[in-house]
């Protein structure tokens, strides 16, 4: 090991501090681990509604389709075939908060009426949105980008122990103790440190899985009576139309060469057309 002896350990010192950067990765997620932790036991002890339940689960669009839903199986609101809801008049008030607000912004909007995808972003709704994230529990959804932080700290280890050795002129006795091989070494182990990334999950990963199943039974218990039309009109209305693609104009087509072009030719004729063919570039005697 005489090589790695070689400049002060230097190469022990470059792996070392990819160790580091993986155990703080590591001790990062542990710590930010316990508070979700504690949030999920927490939850789990005292119960959670449905329209926040649904939106652990599955996200903002599953949380309006359920608390709809909710409205719908109360009488407070209307869901068309197109999944457009509409108040029923004289409805009373529902106790919940969040579905309160819900149905005041429904309310308001009247003769305007309603799209599920609406109640995601409109100004209408706000106040819905505002009571629905102070229920939601504060538990991340998804992985922390730590596969990437791995893989760039893979990267930048591995280049720099390489142009470390190569510029102090460490030789490498397994591969003919030529120094100018490190060069060689790189991608080797580029790939053998890349291969510590996969101990971390995806950043698209979803966290607490057994929690989100959970809370997916809690909004679909809470749905139970709703009719089959109902749900399918409530699916229909969580899609945004795209909006409508504008018109091009068919260009028109080019007259062929050999056909006579009206007026007497030219450059082009009276309507525009940028045609070549009869007393073009190539015509007339």
């Amino acid at each position: 090991m005489g090589w790695v002896a070689d400049e002060g350990l230097f190469a022990v010192w470059w792996l070392l501090g990819f160790a580091a950067v993986n155990g703080v990765l590591g001790c990062r997620c542990l710590i930010r681990g316990w508070g979700d932790r504690a949030t999920v036991r927490r939850v789990q002890r005292d119960g959670i509604g449905p329209v926040e339940a649904a939106w652990q689960a599955d996200g903002e669009r599953a949380a309006a389709r359920t608390a709809v839903g909710l409205l719908t199986l109360r009488g407070a609101v209307e869901v068309s075939k197109k999944g457009v809801v509409t108040a029923v008049p004289d409805a009373p008030e529902p106790a919940d908060p969040v579905l309160s607000a819900l149905f005041d912004g429904i309310r308001l909007r009247g003769a305007r009426k309603t799209r599920l995808y609406e109640i995601v972003d409109a100004d209408d709704f706000e106040e819905y949105r505002v009571r629905l994230a102070r229920r939601v529990p504060d538990v991340r959804r998804y992985a922390e980008p730590g596969r990437v932080v791995a893989l760039f700290a893979a990267c930048g280890v591995s280049l720099g122990l390489t142009a470390h050795g190569l510029g102090a002129g460490v030789r490498l006795p397994f591969l003919g103790g030529d120094p100018a091989l490190w060069v060689v070494v790189w991608w080797p182990l580029w790939g053998l440190l890349a291969l510590c990334a996969a101990a971390w999950p995806a950043e698209r990963t979803r966290r607490w899985r057994r929690f989100n199943r959970s809370c997916r039974r809690v909004a679909d218990a809470a749905l139970e009576g709703l009719p089959g039309r109902t749900r399918v009109a409530l699916r229909k209305g969580a899609l945004r139309p795209a909006p409508p693609r504008p018109r091009q104009e068919r260009k028109r087509s080019r007259p062929k060469r050999d056909a006579p072009t009206p007026g007497g030719g030219g450059w082009a004729d009276d309507s525009g057309t940028d045609s070549y063919g009869g007393g073009g570039c190539g015509g007339g005697d």
